[in-house]
């Protein structure tokens, strides 16, 4: 009798191509390698590049923490812990050297050195700003009526924070639950204020607060709010400094100018758009759902990849200057941590 086994690695002994129009891209599955195993383990939930190529991932536990791959995908380091919660957010590489890292849970956004030591704090530690979120909602009803058990895996829980984004009431000025952050080409910080409350701030180059603009969205994507969000969960600005924002429970992306007036909008069909980011010439949303959606910096839509709950579902990604993109699944593909799409045309 002949015995015979599958190899479980069969995605790296197969060639996967994604196109669209003139974008064609080879899927990596796994491109980080000589992780250790505290690293090997844990969630990534997003990260950056730097000019050079190299890749900084926020590693998501207790702590959390900062790890640096090289321009092949090698492990170079890790830094962050205890300067981190349990929830290290979104990233970005700076024009000054530095990363800014979203620490959702007490609602700041720390700078660092890429030697992993503390610049600055935006935003005031563990002291959310008032907009009427209230996490407990859900702790003080489940007696009262019949819940699934479910939300009370992982924290806060899926179930619990989805209660309480519900019943944000009104926008207030940073920071509640930050989730993103980028910076304008004359330096002005643009963050994204997220989870609990519908908010885009900005800040002076020399770190102060300038302006919120924002809105509470209506909970039904087939109604469209531009301009107002149910959750602004990452944020990006182009080459032109248009502001693009991607409001993922909208299934929607908003454009603003820098004063935040409204000048583009597309919705539906973008998968839960989670993650975005720009090589400055084109910025790229990927979708919790499995989509990738490519548009130019004339607000035009350019390409559409990926289909429903594909492999290129993802809580994040991130450009290099080279075209390729790097995405960070998180739960949406707990398969894989960093998955390489790299640009072929």
């Amino acid at each position: 009798m002949k015995m015979l086994h599958c190899d479980s690695a069969r995605e790296a002994d197969q060639k996967t191509i994604y196109q669209s129009g003139k974008f064609s891209y080879e899927y990596i599955a796994d491109y980080a390698k000589g992780l250790p195993d505290n690293v090997a383990k844990a969630s990534i939930a997003g990260g950056c590049t730097d000019p050079e190529g190299n890749l900084y991932l926020g590693m998501r536990g207790d702590p959390s923490q900062v790890v640096m791959l090289d321009t092949e995908g090698n492990y170079v380091k890790c830094f962050g812990g205890e300067l981190f919660g349990d929830y290290l957010h979104f990233m970005k590489y700076t024009p000054q050297g530095t990363l800014l890292c979203t620490d959702t849970h007490h609602h700041i956004v720390r700078e660092f050195t890429t030697e992993g030591e503390l610049v600055r704090d935006f935003g005031n530690f563990n002291q959310p700003s008032d907009t009427g979120m209230d996490l407990d909602y859900y702790s003080r009803t489940r007696r009262r009526a019949i819940f699934p058990t479910e939300p009370y895996l992982g924290m806060p829980g899926m179930w619990v924070m989805y209660e309480a984004m519900h019943r944000v009431e009104r926008v207030a000025g940073p920071f509640n639950m930050p989730t993103d952050v980028d910076i304008t080409s004359t330096g002005e910080y643009i963050f994204a204020d997220g989870y609990g409350n519908r908010a885009v701030h900005r800040f002076s180059p020399e770190g102060e607060y300038e302006k919120t603009w924002g809105g509470i969205g209506i909970w039904d994507v087939e109604t469209d709010t531009p301009g107002r969000f149910l959750v602004v969960h990452a944020i990006c600005v182009d080459s032109r400094d248009q502001i693009w924002v991607c409001d993922r429970e909208k299934d929607a992306v908003h454009v603003f100018d820098r004063e935040g007036n409204v000048i583009g909008y597309c919705s539906r069909n973008m998968g839960q758009p989670s993650g975005i980011d720009t090589d400055g010439t084109y910025v790229y949303v990927v979708g919790r759902g499995g989509y990738l959606t490519i548009f130019d910096t004339d607000i035009n839509l350019v390409a559409q990849l990926g289909t429903f709950n594909c492999d290129l579902r993802a809580h994040d990604l991130c450009a290099d200057r080279k075209g390729n993109l790097y995405l960070f699944p998180t739960h949406a593909n707990e398969d894989h941590q960093v998955i390489k799409l790299r640009r072929m045309s």
